[in-house]
Formats: structure tokens, sequence, C-alpha cells
């Protein structure tokens, strides 16, 4: 008996946590509030990426578009392979790995910036700002038959919305002489590229460091880029480079290629994919912007009206969903 009171003293002591009752609201876990920094990088990030139309326009006055891409993915590559290699615990290549970076290079970047390149050179900074932003639209229709994925009425009515956009877009030309229709559509098939690399990155994505993955993504890409570029300089000649052009193409390697990565990287670590997509959606507006004010490029008023219906479109299509990574935004 004193044995036993002594454990029914023990259990109701004020030490023992009381057990729920009926009735009780579960303790709600606050979730930690992303770092300014976080921000500071989506930020980042997106006017990085909405410059990079711009940049790649000047880089384009010395530089072929093939060549131009060759040298951008080789001199991101090298770096970042070398940061890699130089860590004191990094992570093994197999060739399993390498095979699946392979696949991702090639499309991401070989495929995704021979169209992207070629087609900024036939239109508007302006223009391929907003039809890049296309993405996420491809993306919607691929993964009905792909992913078997669902779209709700609100996501079909954004794909619907953004065609409508693009048509209307295309239709009405860049305003760049001899060329404009063309490049918008070289445009649209790099964004499709690039909604095939975000359904593919789903079954062939390495579970490895961001530094890692971005290291031998481009340099597959520069591999895979190498005789498409010989190819092209056989052809048209190599031009000698400005000293305009080569600032762009360090643009584009240093902050877009390698700095931009990684603060998407880093905003993702803290903030919900959802609402680093809405900094990503702000690309377009940055691009349009940046032609605006540095190239002096101008939308007619139809044009812009094309540009609002696709931007609403790419919004419908994607609100509700996780973001979606692109291979890159520029």
């Amino acid at each position: 008996m004193p044995r036993s009171r002594a454990r029914a003293d023990t259990g109701s002591g004020a030490g023992r946590p009381r057990e729920a009752v009926a009735g009780d609201r579960p303790a709600v876990r606050e979730q930690p509030r992303p770092p300014a920094s976080a921000y500071v990088a989506a930020v980042g990030m997106t006017v990085a990426f909405g410059m990079s139309f711009v940049a790649t326009k000047y880089a384009l006055r010395g530089f072929e578009p093939l060549l131009l891409a060759l040298v951008r993915f080789g001199l991101a590559g090298g770096v970042l392979w070398l940061v890699w290699w130089l860590r004191p615990h990094r992570e093994p290549a197999t060739a399993s790995d390498l095979r699946r970076l392979a696949v991702l290079g090639f499309v991401s970047l070989t495929v995704y910036f021979t169209f992207e390149n070629l087609g900024i050179a036939r239109t508007s900074a302006s223009s391929a700002a907003i039809l890049i932003a296309t993405i996420p639209i491809f993306v919607a229709v691929l993964n009905v038959f792909t992913l078997r994925e669902r779209n709700g009425a609100r996501q079909w009515s954004g794909v619907v919305l953004s065609f409508a956009g693009v048509t209307g877009l295309v239709g009405l030309g860049s305003g760049i002489a001899g060329g404009g229709v063309t490049g918008d559509l070289l445009i649209l098939t790099a964004s499709f590229s690039g909604a095939l690399y975000s359904v593919l990155a789903r079954r062939l994505l390495v579970g490895r460091s961001a530094l890692f993955v971005t290291a031998f993504q481009n340099l597959f890409g520069a591999l895979f880029m190498f005789p498409l570029a010989a190819v092209e300089a056989l052809v048209v000649g190599v031009r000698g480079p400005t000293p305009q052009a080569i600032g762009a193409l360090l643009y584009l390697a240093v902050v877009c290629s390698m700095l931009a990565y990684l603060m998407l990287n880093y905003a993702f670590r803290f903030i919900e994919a959802s609402r680093v997509s809405v900094f990503i959606n702000l690309t377009p507006i940055v691009g349009v912007a940046g032609a605006y004010g540095v190239l002096g490029e101008r939308f007619t008023a139809g044009q812009a009206a094309a540009a609002a219906v696709v931007v609403l479109g790419v919004w419908l299509a994607n609100s509700g969903r996780a973001g979606v990574r692109s291979p890159s935004a520029g």
C-alpha cells in the first residue's frame, strides 16, 4: 500500500505534464521568420536575371550568339568547378550523377541558350523578357502529359490568357526591322525547352549541393555548345569583341550564371517556393524597365497591352503552385 500511494502521489505531482483534455487547442509552433538577407538575395536575383536581357543585347554587339553562350558557360563552370574542387569536404562525382547532369546541362543550357541568344539577336530585349516568362505556362501543359498533374480552372484560364497575349505580342512584332517575329518564335522555343528542363529536373534531380550541380551543369553546357559554336564560327566568322561586349559577358557569367544562382538557392533555404516565385515573376518587369532605361526600347500601346495579358496569365497559372525553377531567367 505505501508503495502504491507513493506512485499515486508522484503521478499527481506538479512536475508531471498535464494530460491533453478534449477541447484543448493544440499548441501552434510558429515558423521562424526568414532573415532579411533572404529577401535581399531574392531581390538581387530578380534584378540580376531581369537585366540579363539588356546585358545579352550589349554582348551580342561583339560576340556571335553561340560563341557568347560557350564562353559564358565555360567561364562560369570553370570558376565554380575550381571552388568546388578546393572545398575540403567536397562530395564525390559519381558516374550516375554526371550522366544526369549531362542531360540537364544539355537541355537547360545548350538548347535553351541556343534559342534564347539567337532570339534576342533578332528581337527586342523587352519582348524576350516577356516571352521567357511563359515557361510556367509550358510547364503546366507538359505536366498534364508527363506527370499527369491536374490543373484547376484558374490555371487553365491563365494558360489560355497567356497564349492569347503571346499571340498578340508576336503578331504585333517587336519593332525590330527584318526579323521581330522570327526572334519572338525563337524565344518561345527557348521557353519550351526551359519548361522541358523543369519537368526533367524532377526526375533527374541530383541530391547534391547547389555548387556541385551548377558547376557541372555549366561545364556540360559548354561541352555540348562547343561544336555548335565552331560551326557558327566557320559560317559567319568571329568578330572582335568591344569593351562593352566584354563587360556584358562578364556580367552574364559572374552575376547571372554564378551569383544570381547562389542568391536564388539561398532564398529557397528560408523562403517558401511559392513566395520566391513571386520574385521570379517580377523578372520580366525588371527586363522591360531595363530595356526602356538603358536601351531606349519602347512598346506601342498594343504591345504593352499584350505584354500585360501575358504577365497576368502567368500569374494566374502559377498562383497556388510551388515556384517553377527555370534554367535561367536570362
